[in-house]
């Protein structure tokens, strides 16, 4: 039994743009669950992975724009439902 290494995440072009992809999904899955822990969780996570796109992508703007065109309208519906629940609460 040898040492294996996992290969690193790419952050750029294509790859980049499919991590945030990857990552708009499971935060609106836990959205649709209103799985608020797991939310807050993603959120993190997302913060550094935004960093390491844009660290990756600098001379590729179009791809830091495609990745976060697409995570903006997540963070809408968050808003959203935010709201909703508060509402909810002062009922």
């Amino acid at each position: 039994m040898g040492l294996r290494l996992v290969e690193p995440a790419k952050y750029s072009g294509q790859a980049g743009v499919r991590q945030v992809r990857r990552l708009q999904c499971e935060l609106n899955k836990a959205l649709d669950a209103e799985d608020w822990d797991k939310v807050r969780r993603l959120d993190q996570t997302c913060a550094l992975l935004i960093d390491r796109v844009i660290i990756a992508n600098q001379s590729d703007t179009q791809a830091i724009a495609e990745a976060l065109n697409e995570l903006k309208g997540v963070y809408a519906s968050l808003i959203v439902q935010c709201k909703r629940e508060v509402a909810s609460m002062a009922h």
